[in-house]
């Protein structure tokens, strides 16, 4: 039975990591072209919120293997408000991607050009960069 249990989870882990390069290649042609995306992320149907509006700076994988997309978000739910701020969003979080016609905003192409070196504050949880 336990040899079950973990040949089981094995045969899981190339499933969620499929799941997770779902969105890898639409997200890093707007990494590098400086395109926007309109991206339905973790529960924001079932609240009744928009799609997200996003500029998108950063493809990167964390220290744990998942995926991040760093990006500037100009339209959607974020704890219960709308506004404008840079963010991380969890590729397995990710339900839906579809690039769309846009140009960055000031802030947004200022935050792009700063660059972010994988931490918020002290935690420091990215491995490397895969595009921007």
């Amino acid at each position: 039975m336990k040899m079950f249990k973990a040949l089981a989870v094995l045969a899981l882990i190339p499933v969620s990591a499929m799941a997770q390069k779902k969105f890898e290649t639409e997200l890093c042609e707007a990494a590098e072209t400086n395109r926007t995306i309109e991206m339905v992320y973790d529960k924001d149907a079932s609240k009744g919120c928009a799609p997200r509006l996003i500029d998108v700076h950063q493809v990167a994988i964390g220290n744990n293997g998942s995926l991040y997309m760093h990006g500037w978000q100009f339209r959607g739910c974020t704890k219960g408000r709308d506004f404008e701020a840079k963010r991380i969003f969890k590729f397995e979080k990710i339900k839906s991607v579809e690039l769309i016609d846009g140009m960055f905003g000031e802030k947004s192409q200022a935050a792009k050009d700063a660059g972010w070196n994988g931490c918020i504050g002290s935690n420091c949880f990215i491995k490397e960069n895969i595009c921007e």
